[in-house]
C-alpha cells in the first residue's frame, strides 16, 4: 500500500483538484457572478485541503483527533512528547504567510464585507456627487493569487509527505 494512501491522502488531492478545476472554469466564463463563484468555490477547495492534510497528519502522527487543528495536533504531539515539524511551519504560515492570507480570504467569503465610507468625487466643481458603487469583489483575490496559492500548498504537502517517515 502506497504512503499515500495509506494516510488517507486521498481527500487532500481531491480538495487540491478541485480548486484547480475551480481556478480553470474561473478563467474560461466571462459572467462576473460565475467568476465569483468559481473563484469562492477554489478558496473553500482549498481551505478545505489545509484542513483534510490536518486528518493526513492525525492519522499518521496517531493521534485521536475528529476535527483537527493545528493547535489541537500540536496539544496531541505535546502529550506524546514529541513535536511535529509540519505543524510548526504550518503555523508560521497561518501567522504571516501564504495560509494566513488563505484563511483571511476564507473568512471574507463567509460574510458580506464592510462597505466603505461613500466618498465625493474629487473632479466635480460641485462636490455633491458621491460615488457609492464598489467592485463587488474587491476582497476575493484573482485567479492568478489563487493559483499561486494552490501551487504553494501542493508544494508544501509534497514536501511534507515525503518526509514523513515511520517512527
Amino acid at each position: 500500500m502506497s504512503r499515500v494512501a495509506r494516510f488517507h491522502a486521498d481527500r487532500t488531492n481531491q480538495k487540491l483538484y478541485f480548486a484547480r478545476l475551480s481556478c480553470q472554469q474561473a478563467e474560461q466564463t466571462d459572467h462576473i457572478q460565475q467568476v465569483q463563484a468559481h473563484r469562492e468555490a477554489a478558496v473553500f477547495h482549498l481551505h478545505g485541503a489545509v484542513l483534510a492534510f490536518l486528518q493526513e497528519l492525525v492519522r499518521y502522527y496517531r493521534l485521536n483527533d475528529f476535527m483537527p487543528t493545528l493547535k489541537s495536533i500540536e496539544d496531541g504531539m505535546a502529550e506524546k512528547g514529541q513535536v511535529s515539524p509540519e505543524v510548526n511551519v504550518m503555523q508560521q504560515l497561518a501567522k504571516q504567510g501564504f495560509i494566513a492570507e488563505l484563511k483571511r480570504a476564507y473568512r471574507m467569503c463567509q460574510y458580506a464585507p464592510e462597505p466603505s465610507a461613500p466618498e465625493p468625487e474629487s473632479e466635480t466643481s460641485s462636490n455633491l456627487i458621491i460615488k457609492v458603487t464598489q467592485t463587488p469583489q474587491a476582497w476575493l483575490p484573482d485567479t492568478k493569487i489563487i493559483r499561486e496559492w494552490h501551487r504553494d500548498l501542493t508544494q508544501l504537502i509534497d514536501g511534507f509527505r515525503n518526509e514523513m517517515v515511520e517512527f
